[in-house]
């Protein structure tokens, strides 16, 4: 059974990458957590808890994606000439876990454009602050006591 034992290691082979993956996302995640900023909002506060729930969650899926690659390339497809429903339940289960690592990624996408935008909405009303700022004290030390018209040289 040559083909059997070829998909068995092409299935470590997988695992074993998706394993690594899954360790270098999770270290990065550690980092990037440590490196925080401490006094954050707590609107931003609860966006990062929530990033690390669904980054963390998508770690776990993977390890048990990788499990599920060995394990399933090694349940026999056919039992006595019959369909093995046991494969059938575990290969289903890894597709469900496909989706719910896809539905955790989506997700994470669209918390992380709504918090960009929420960034750069801020950043925007603070440079326009600024600005009126900058032109009232423009104003103000322009603006001279006889109305405003200064005198030139005559």
């Amino acid at each position: 059974m040559p083909i059997a034992d070829d998909l068995a290691s092409t299935s470590m082979t997988i695992s074993f990458g998706i394993v690594l993956i899954a360790a270098f996302l999770g270290l990065q995640q550690w980092y990037e957590r440590q490196a925080r900023e401490s006094d954050l909002s707590d609107r931003d506060r609860h966006y990062f808890f929530r990033q690390d729930v669904r980054r963390g969650m998508g770690v776990a899926v993977m390890l048990m994606l990788a499990a599920g690659l060995s394990i399933g390339a090694r349940i026999a497809p056919r039992v006595n000439g019959r369909a093995n429903l046991t494969f059938v339940e575990f290969w289903l289960g890894v597709i469900g876990l496909l989706v719910v690592l896809i539905i955790l990624a989506g997700l994470d996408w669209l918390a992380t454009r709504l918090y960009a935008r929420r960034q750069r909405r801020s950043m925007a009303r603070e440079r326009l602050e600024l600005l009126r700022d900058a032109i009232r004290e423009a104003a103000a030390t322009h603006s001279d006591p006889s109305g405003g018209m200064e005198q030139g040289p005559e």
